[in-house]
């Protein structure tokens, strides 16, 4: 009988978190930044033009992290592409920032995919940090006032980044 019980004690909690564990979806996880000041920058693009998010107070901003060696990414800079042309006009930043990877992969990328936002160096990994970057591709979504309004894990759907900067559109 005591056999069965200290069975019981250790396989019943066992079971009770796996599938606690295997019923979430990390995506749904929310930032700890959302509604928070997002976290300031300053990083250089490709062309040696520096970009800081101060700079940008007062305009949306969609700060996506990716990487040339990750296969959702190819599909999501199609989809942000796309959404450039459809915001064109509008005051929505579109932002980029390369996440453990090398500006020469990054050109060769656009040389291939076409280019999209400007893609903004991240060398020492701080700005990623700063977000709570745990992998690519990730967006941050941040409103007028500098405040993350949304963060989206994994590769973008059409409605999700309409749906989003329709958000931070609103008046």
């Amino acid at each position: 009988m005591r056999r069965w019980l200290i069975f019981l004690m250790i396989v019943l909690p066992s079971v009770a978190l796996l599938y606690f564990s295997l019923t979430r979806n990390p995506r749904d996880l929310p930032s700890a930044l959302t509604g928070r000041p997002a976290p300031d920058f300053s990083l250089q693009d490709l062309e040696e033009k520096e970009w800081s998010l101060a700079a940008l107070r007062g305009r949306p901003v969609v700060l996506n992290f990716w990487s040339t060696w990750c296969g959702p990414c190819v599909g999501e800079h199609r989809l942000i592409r796309q959404a450039i042309e459809a915001y064109r006009g509008s005051d929505v930043q579109f932002c980029s920032v390369l996440y453990e990877d090398t500006p020469e992969n990054a050109r060769a990328f656009l040389k291939e995919y076409g280019k999209a936002a400007p893609v903004l160096l991240d060398p020492d990994l701080r700005t990623a940090i700063n977000f709570g970057v745990s992998g690519v591709p990730e967006t941050f979504f941040i409103d007028r006032n500098g405040k993350v309004a949304y963060k989206h894990a994994g590769m973008l759907t059409p409605d999700a980044l309409h749906n989003a900067i329709g958000e931070l559109l609103q008046p």
